[in-house]
């Protein structure tokens, strides 16, 4: 089975990055995370709703071929997602869907970060900062007009009103 990286399972990956379970492919989180997670994966037939598992707050489904795909896209996330394109902002839009806030002063950021986020940040233009558990935004107009056609659990924020005019 040949698995081909589409900007749809670039945004699975970065939602699974950040709220992964540790029994097969799934995530973790609030009802709004698991349930994107669920039918992104029933629309992109990764797998069939009879072979879905749920526990309190979390969904996963067991696929070998697609844990070692995920597992691989997340090693080669700063070769794979070095350019502007859809590939990255799906992949940044799930990312942000699973720990990414907009707080009441307009500060964009993202929780549980590594270093490579930051690194990945910085390299496509956006820029980022560390404070405490947080990873600052700079340029967070920039950056939420790039994410914003494939950010789903997100969508209807206000600040992405303000963003389409």
């Amino acid at each position: 089975m040949k698995i081909k990286l589409t900007p749809e399972l670039s945004y699975i990956i970065g939602l699974w990055r950040k709220n992964r379970t540790s029994e097969g492919v799934g995530v973790r989180g609030d009802e709004p995370v698991v349930s994107v997670f669920t039918r992104e994966i029933l629309d992109k037939q990764l797998s069939s709703s009879d072979r879905m598992l749920s526990d309190d707050n979390k969904v996963y489904f067991y696929h070998s071929a697609y844990r070692k795909f995920f597992q691989q896209i997340e090693k080669e996330q700063l070769e794979r997602f070095r350019y502007l394109n859809e590939y990255a902002a799906s992949y940044l839009a799930g990312m942000f869907d699973a720990t990414g806030q907009i707080d009441e002063k307009g500060i964009v950021f993202l929780k549980k970060f590594t270093p490579e986020d930051e690194i990945m940040l910085l390299r496509l233009g956006f820029g980022a900062r560390k404070r405490g558990p947080k990873l600052i935004i700079e340029r967070p107009a920039i950056f939420l007009t790039f994410i914003k056609n494939y950010v789903k659990i997100y969508k209807d924020h206000k600040v992405f009103d303000y963003i389409k005019s």
